[in-house]
Formats: structure tokens, sequence, C-alpha cells
């Protein structure tokens, strides 16, 4: 079990450090496409949740 939360936890960082720059991108390129860019704030926000939560539940279960 607690190599399939690795797992998770891994495609979870993967996933929001690619968020995380096409944001940056939308942000520079096209400042003005506010609703793509709320769209892309709320997926981050997401992933970033994810991946936290899942990082909570390793250290918990490591500890155990």
């Amino acid at each position: 079990m607690n190599d399939n939360i690795k797992s998770e936890y891994e495609k979870a960082v993967r996933k929001r450090d690619e968020i995380k720059a096409e944001l940056q991108s939308l942000e520079s390129e096209k400042p003005k496409n506010q609703y793509n860019i709320t769209i892309t704030r709320d997926r981050l926000a997401y992933w970033e949740g994810k991946s936290e939560g899942l990082k909570f539940a390793l250290d918990h279960m490591n500890e155990t």
C-alpha cells in the first residue's frame, strides 16, 4: 500500500509542476486571458492539495 501511495504522490507532484509551468506561461504570454488563467489556477490548487494530502499520508505511514 505504501508503494501505491508513493506512486500516486509522484504522479501528483509531476502534474502539479506541469500545471505550474503552464500557469506561468499563460500569465506571461496572455495576461488578459483571465478565464484560462483562473481555470489553470483552480487545476493547480487541486493538484497541490492532492500532493499535500498524499505526502501527509506517506509521512504518517512512515511514522507507524
